[in-house]
């Protein structure tokens, strides 16, 4: 791309590259010349000339390295949702061509799932309209914003500034409105503001890290054991908000926003900290006797943790210990790690040769994979392998020596 001249100092001009498509519909790709690893790659297509500035981000105590990032903009992506990404012209190079051809279209409130209603102190929030299965799809949308976390960590203020104010006044009205209506809470900035509100953590195609912005996702309020959790999809630019366990009717949707496995005092100092709130949910509004039960659960949970062998050589630990950490996690409403620990299980049995227990745990394990990853993912169907035919798995016999010594 080409850039304009600009000084890595303030104040800051604003860098226009040349224009990679014409128009405002998604036509044929186009090649951009982005030279990465030595060869060039091919950019898809831009609805918007892509804006490109140089940032400074920290490099050690007392220097900084200049990159380049630019605003990409489809304003027809998912039936016209649109879509900003705000990266490096290296990491917008890597986008498959077959993300542009899903054509979403779906995901919102028409499904009937949820409705947003005001919660006090809150704000909105978003609220079962029936019953919600465990697993159950609440949310499949795609995010409007996708902003790489180096641009929010440069010391570029100003240039910052103008690739998010960009990346939003290039969307399609409804959705920059329904930006604009995201909570804050009082930057300076305001698109930085909402960005850091309302945004999810996610890896994208090229293995960095990005966050995300899902309008109807940020309305989800905080609890510290949540009842959703969400996937996303770099392959497709989507995410998914499912349920964690059954939701009835009228039943706040929640998230953890961090610090589920800390004691009350550090979880709620944390959130108060990083968030700027008092959590209010169920649990730290529980009573003393309620909280304290609820920290040692959790202080026996790291610890055993901390005691999980790290060597295939210690089966009979596993064995010993993880069923006393999966009904921990159960009892603490912990659910998205059971399906991790239950499979563990399921191949420590198998490797001893104990038919029953393996496929019983690898059966669970199915479930709670098929839950926190799809019932499609790769986890849940190698875990279905399993409980389908023990004997025939690779794990089965593999172990020598008695289970009970030691």
């Amino acid at each position: 791309f080409a850039l304009a001249a600009a000084s890595p100092t303030e104040p800051d001009p604003i860098g226009q590259s040349p224009q990679i498509q014409d128009g405002l519909v998604i036509r044929a790709p186009t090649t951009c010349p982005v030279v990465q690893d030595g060869l060039t790659s091919t950019t898809f297509p831009w609805t918007h000339a892509p804006t490109c500035l140089p940032l400074v981000l920290p490099a050690g105590e007392h220097g900084g390295r200049h990159s380049t990032y630019c605003v990409f903009t489809n304003a027809a992506f998912n039936d016209g949702r649109g879509i900003s990404i705000v990266t490096s012209p290296e990491s917008a190079a890597e986008l498959a061509a077959e993300v542009w051809e899903t054509g979403l279209g779906r995901g919102r409130a028409e499904q009937g799932l949820w409705e947003a209603r005001e919660v006090e102190g809150k704000g909105l929030g978003l609220f079962a309209k029936r019953l919600v299965d465990s697993g159950e799809t609440i949310i499949l949308e795609s995010p409007v914003l996708v902003v790489s976390r180096e641009v929010l960590g440069s010391v570029s203020h100003s240039r910052r500034r103008v690739l998010l104010e960009k990346a939003v006044g290039q969307l399609p009205e409804k959705t920059r409105e329904m930006v604009m209506a995201l909570s804050r809470r009082g930057g300076e900035s305001e698109v930085e503001d909402i960005v850091n509100v309302n945004a999810m953590g996610a890896k994208v195609w090229d293995g960095t890290s990005h966050l995300i912005v899902v309008p109807e996702a940020a309305r989800i309020n905080h609890a510290c054991r949540p009842n959703a959790y969400y996937r996303f999809s770099d392959a497709s630019l989507t995410l998914t908000v499912f349920s964690l366990s059954p939701i009835p009717p009228g039943t706040e949707l929640t998230f953890s926003y961090g610090f589920s496995q800390l004691p009350f005092t550090s979880r709620t100092a944390a959130l108060k900290e990083t968030w700027g709130f008092t959590c209010t949910c169920a649990l730290c509004s529980s009573t003393p006797s309620n909280i304290s039960a609820s920290d040692t659960r959790l202080s026996d949970i790291a610890g055993l943790k901390a005691s999980l062998p790290t060597s295939l050589e210690d089966i009979p630990q596993y064995i010993a210990l993880i069923p006393r950490l999966v009904a921990l996690l159960e009892e603490e409403g912990l659910y998205a790690e059971l399906g991790m620990y239950e499979e563990i299980l399921a191949y420590a049995w198998s490797a001893v040769g104990s038919e029953g227990r393996a496929r019983a745990w690898a059966e669970r394990a199915e479930v709670h994979w098929g839950v926190v990853a799809g019932k499609d993912s790769w986890e849940a169907r190698r875990c279905g392998e399993l409980a389908g035919n023990v004997k025939e798995h690779y794990t089965w016999g593999t172990w020598e020596g008695d289970i009970w010594e030691g």
